[in-house]
Order: structure tokens, then sequence, then C-alpha cells
């Protein structure tokens, strides 16, 4: 092993550049994607490892505007570690917020970090008015910033991410990458051992025998070269990750969006048929009422305009039959709950966005088919709006049911209707005129960057 370990250590420069370009690019790659996947509750978590992979490059470059020897300029030493302690805290924290649930999440995990931060900093700012060498600070800070931080934060990670995926991401997508989550997690656990376990050496326990000399002597390996496999491990995991999920959540916006094209489409067609079909109609009136006024002065005149009336009323429920029944397609006969539940199902299963269904009062069947129809397409609508534009994180869907009318309210936390392409667009215009065949109003209450409420009252 010792001609390895002398290659490695003759290229110990480069393997830092690769070390720390492995965790530059996880930062980097994070950052891109959760830019396009705001709305799935992992991926705004993951800016917190973004954080954590920027500071870890940072670190990993120290030779290079230190010096190998670190002693270059003591200002720089400091610099480093408070990189290496922040990151460590970044990892702890993203770790907590996909582990603990969505209650305790806000209350307790910054309370935690917060105090292990502080006990870190009190530790070394004693140290120093203490007249500790500042070289057993550097040396002490590192050592309990990698046992306090960085284990905990691989290990929590790679068990939160995966509870984390099982809960938000529907089972057919969790097929799809079920592979990436797992090179993820065990290289965020090989990465906990490698940086948590295995670091400088020092005079106490573990780090007197377990220590990155050590494992150098005993290998032939650095651990700047492990390290760096696990960055770009945990790169691969979740650009794969993330980029899959994203994949199915556009094909699912994509084919919503076909639907209520072809429903919009479909109703036009009907409308127009409609206009025809109330013409023939009224000629057939009228040539039934001249063969009428004609059936005893003319009766051959009257057969005439008795036969061509058949013919036209034939040919109108012919067309009745071929576009109504096809174009308008199947109703929906499903009641309005149990609709409104299978749609927000189907939603947060493609999307990955937090919903909440909730009914107040109690129906007692007063609405049609018809009726319903338009309700189901104004909240399809709606929610693929909030779905494509809204970059929203929670939807939240309520029926009330009142004594003279029904009230849908559909609400979101996202940037607001006036930032949306969806209120200069079809959409809005369609979900009115949708709200209008119900004799229904449709009311919007947006303010920027607060989120939508779209609320819709039909009589019964």
């Amino acid at each position: 092993m010792a001609w390895l370990r002398d290659v490695f250590v003759a290229h110990q420069l480069a393997l830092s550049l690769f070390y720390g370009q492995a965790f530059f690019v996880l930062g980097f790659s994070i950052l891109f994607l959760a830019r396009r996947s705001a709305r799935i509750e992992v991926a705004r978590n993951l800016l917190l490892l973004a954080a954590f992979g920027f500071c870890e490059a940072l670190v990993a470059w120290s030779p290079l505007w230190i010096g190998p020897s670190g002693d270059s300029s003591p200002l720089l030493s400091w610099l480093r570690l408070l990189l290496l302690g922040a990151g460590y805290a970044f990892l702890l924290t993203f770790a907590l917020q996909i582990f603990m649930s969505l209650e305790r999440r806000d209350r307790e995990c910054w309370t935690i970090i917060g105090g292990i931060a502080a006990l870190w900093l009190i530790g070394l700012t004693v140290a120093r008015v203490a007249g500790a060498p500042v070289e057993q600070i550097w040396l002490g800070g590192e050592i309990v910033a990698r046992y306090g931080l960085a284990l905990p934060g691989g290990l929590l990670g790679a068990w939160g991410l995966r509870r984390q995926a099982y809960r938000t991401i529907g089972r057919e997508r969790l097929l799809l990458v079920k592979i990436p989550l797992r090179v993820t997690g065990i290289a965020l656990v090989f990465f906990a051992l490698l940086s948590g376990l295995i670091g400088p050496a020092a005079p106490f326990f573990p780090a007197s025998w377990l220590n990155q000399d050590a494992l150098l002597r005993a290998t032939g390996v650095p651990i700047s070269l492990l390290r760096g496999l696990c960055g770009l491990a945990i790169t691969y995991g979740i650009a794969r990750t993330l980029g899959v999920v994203l994949s199915e959540i556009e094909l699912w916006l994509e084919n919503a969006e076909r639907r209520q094209v072809l429903v919009r489409e479909r109703e036009r067609i009907g409308r127009e048929l409609h206009d025809g079909i109330i013409q023939s109609i009224y000629a057939a009136g009228l040539m039934l009422e001249g063969a009428q006024h004609s059936i005893s002065d003319e009766p051959e005149v009257a057969r005439s305009q008795l036969a061509r009336a058949i013919d036209s009323l034939n040919q109108t429920i012919q067309d009745i039959r071929r576009y109504i029944f096809d174009l308008r397609g199947k109703q929906l006969a499903d009641d309005l709950e149990t609709g409104m539940v299978k749609m927000l199902e189907e939603f947060r299963v493609n999307t990955l966005l937090e919903t909440e269904f909730v009914v107040e009062g109690e129906s007692e069947g007063r609405l049609g088919i018809e009726r319903r129809q338009h309700i189901f397409q104004i909240a399809r609508e709606a929610l693929t709006n909030v779905a494509r534009h809204a970059q929203a994180r929670r939807v939240e869907v309520r029926l009330q049911y009142q004594t003279s009318e029904l009230q849908l309210v559909i609400s979101d936390d996202g940037v607001g209707v006036s930032n949306l392409p969806v209120n200069k667009g079809h959409g809005l215009r369609n979900m009115r005129e949708r709200a209008r065949l119900v004799d229904g109003a449709l009311d919007i209450d947006t303010e920027p960057n607060k989120g939508m409420t779209l609320t819709l009252a039909v009589p019964y």
C-alpha cells in the first residue's frame, strides 16, 4: 500500500480540488432543480443541503487558499473552522427538517440547532479567552463539529430522506426513484462515518486511533478521495430523484391541461350544435305548421311538408346522438364529496402539494348531474392552475352546504393571481363561464405573494 499512498500524497491538491468540486456540484445542482420544484416539500428542505455542499466545498479547497500547513493566516484558519461548523449545522438542520413532523419542525428544529451552534461557539470563545493555543482550539472545534454535527446529520439525513420520500411521493413514482434514493441514503451514511467519525488526529479517544492519518496508513487511500466519492453519489441520487419526480409532475400537468382543452372544445362544439339543433327544430315546426294549414286544401303539399319535417327531425335526432353524447363525454356520477376526494387524491399524488379537504354542513342532494359536472370542472381547472402557476405549497378545498346555496372555496399560499398567466388567459374566463351556466357567482380574493382564494357560490 506504500506506493499507492505515495501516489495520492503527491497529488494531494488535485484530490482536494476533486473533493471540493463534488460538493460544489451538489450545491449547484440542488439550487437549479429546487427552483423548478418549489412545490415539493423535500425539495424546499434540500436548500439546506445545498448550503452544506457549498460550505463543504470551501472547506475542501482550504489547502488552496490557506496552504497545506494551515499556518499562513490565522484569520483564514478561523474562517475555515467557521465554514466547517456552519456546513455541518446546515446538514443537521436538513436532517431534522425531514425527520421531524410538520408540527414539531418549526417549534423544535431551530431551537435544537441554535442551542448546539451556540454551545459550540461559546466553547470556542471560552477556550480563546482562557488562553488556549489557537492550534488546539482549531483542532478541538473541528472534532467537536464532526462528532456533534456531521455524524448525526448524515445518519439522520439518510433515514429522514427515506422516510419523507415514502410519505410524500406516490407509490408508482417511488418505484422510479427507489435506486437513486437508496444511493443517496447509503452515501449519506458513509459520509457521516467518514466525516463524522474520521477526522484529524488528536490526543484523546477516539480521535487518537480513528483518524484520517490512520486510515491512510491502513488502506493507502486518503480521506478526501472517499469523501469526494460520497459527494458525487449524493449529487447523483438527489439530482436523479428530483429529475424523475419533476418529469412525472410535468407529464401529469400536461395531461391535465390536455383534458381541459378537450373539455373546452367539447363544450364549444356542444354549444354550436345546440344552436343548430334549435334552428332545425324551429324549421321543422314551421313545416308542420304549414302542413296543418294546407292539409285540407292541398294535401300533396302538406304531405311533402310532413316528409321534409320528418327528415329534418330524424337528422336532428342523429345529430344529437352523434355529437351531444359523444362529444360531451361521460357525466360524473359521483356526489360532490366523493368526487372532490378522488380529485384531490389524484392532485396530491401527482403534484406532491399538501392538500386539505373540509366539508361543512350536510348535502341534501339538490344539485343535478349537469351542475355537479360544472362544479367539478371549475375545481379541476382551479387546482391545475395552482399546480402550474401559483408556486404554492398547500391547497385547501372547502365545501360549505348553506341554507340557500353551496359554496366551494379553494385557497392556496402561492404568489397570487396578479402574478399568474392565468389572469390573462382562458382559465379564469372558462371558470366564470361555467359559473354563469350554473347561475352561480365566482369571486377571487388575492394579493401579490399572499396566495389566492377562489369562492364559487351556487344557489340550489
